[in-house]
């Protein structure tokens, strides 16, 4: 199973190369375009000539266009709708305050784009948006403050809660129907959560979350992965890929530390939010997760004819985790590893190879059925509790 992954994920990433090169050999008249904070939106966006702000630079490219963005604070909100290439210089802040989003890359014809080198705070929702689009890079970003619409004394769009789905404000980096994405090597801290993977527009697939550093979210999970579309699983228990679901997504080589401390926040967390909904056949691997409020890596399914089966949890470090209990799982103790259902038993879910400490339960699960291998546990009351 492990060996079929590698070999899918190696095929999905020699298979980004080739599209990347592609366009690179198809695209070689695009341009560069420049932006400073001393720069002026009527200039020619060159080196010598910058514009003064991301969105006009945004709207004068052509797609496959490159943007460099130079040191300094650009307050405002950039959207892309078409394949660009935005670099920041010696790691430019966009400042979303009193705005919806810092950067949102939206559409079918925003395949292909990149994000890297920014600070991004203070939006009253995410970060970072990607959403109905494929093949996106999110590397290198410092996102940071934003959800700022959750301390509204009336919520309203993704920061209301609504059901099981928490009012989150669509946390740090926001993945929403999105495929073959990478979200690698930023950090996230200070939102309510740190990174979201949902499918509301259709399905979230074969997306690599990597090499995060995630860490003080306080209100809710670090890494969350959750189905939120009822069309993921059909009435006979059935998955509908083609429609909705979260599945063959790989969350590898991550730090999800110390997040929900105010809320409730897992260090990595796979749940469906009602009836029909699926997040499934995911992978978590060689992640460190410690001290979060909820158990390190989190499985929850709360109703029945929902999919949360066949995620495998394979070589990660877990330690000091549900320090506040799960509330839904009624597991007071510490826990590094829960597996929980409240409807429709969880089927071939894998914990393989990890190593959890400081816990009082290592691994603990409820109505699943966990197929457990070689874990590692130090300084672990009860090793594993299945019932």
């Amino acid at each position: 199973m492990l060996i079929f992954s590698r070999r899918a994920v190696g095929a999905a990433v020699m298979c980004a190369a080739a599209a990347a090169m592609l366009p690179a050999a198809a695209q070689a008249s695009a341009a560069t375009l420049y932006v400073s904070p001393g720069g002026n939106d009527a200039a020619a966006c060159t080196s010598a000539h910058p514009c003064r702000t991301i969105g006009h630079a945004v709207s004068v490219a052509s797609a496959g266009d490159r943007i460099v963005v130079r040191r300094g604070t650009y307050a405002e909100s950039v959207t892309i709708s078409e394949t660009l290439h935005l670099v920041g210089r010696h790691q430019p802040t966009i400042d979303a305050s009193g705005r919806q989003n810092g950067v949102v890359i939206t559409g079918s014809a925003a395949a292909g784009t990149s994000l890297q080198g920014f600070r991004i705070e203070n939006a009253t929702q995410e970060g970072v948006l990607a959403m109905q689009t494929s093949w996106v890079r999110i590397v290198g970003n410092v996102v940071a403050h934003n959800d700022q619409g959750m301390f509204s004394t009336s919520p309203t769009g993704e920061c209301a809660p609504v059901g099981e789905v928490p009012g989150d404000c669509g946390e740090g980096v926001h993945l929403m129907t999105v495929a073959h994405s990478r979200v690698s090597r930023n950090a996230i801290t200070r939102n309510a959560g740190g990174i979201l993977v949902t499918d509301e527009f259709g399905p979230t697939h074969a997306n690599v979350i990597s090499w995060n550093y995630v860490w003080r979210n306080e209100f809710d999970c670090g890494i969350t992965v959750p189905g939120h579309n009822p069309n993921a699983v059909s009435s006979t228990g059935q998955p509908q890929p083609s429609m909705a679901g979260v599945y063959g997504n790989w969350i590898v080589h991550n730090v999800s530390n110390r997040n929900g401390l105010k809320g409730e926040g897992a260090g990595i967390l796979f749940a469906g939010a009602g009836p029909g909904t699926g997040s499934y056949d995911n992978f978590a691997g060689w992640n460190t997760t410690n001290g979060n409020e909820l158990a390190g890596i989190t499985v929850h399914s709360h109703a029945p004819n929902t999919d949360v089966n066949g995620n495998r949890f394979v070589g990660n470090w877990a330690s000091h985790n549900n320090r506040g209990g799960d509330p839904d799982a009624s597991v007071t103790r510490t826990t590094d590893i829960l597996v929980f259902s409240a409807a429709d038993p969880i089927t071939g879910t894998i914990a393989r190879d990890n190593h959890l400490g400081h816990a009082f339960f290592g691994i603990w699960t409820l109505n699943a059925h966990t197929g457990l291998a070689h874990n590692h546990f130090h300084d672990v009351v009860v090793h594993v509790h299945q019932r």
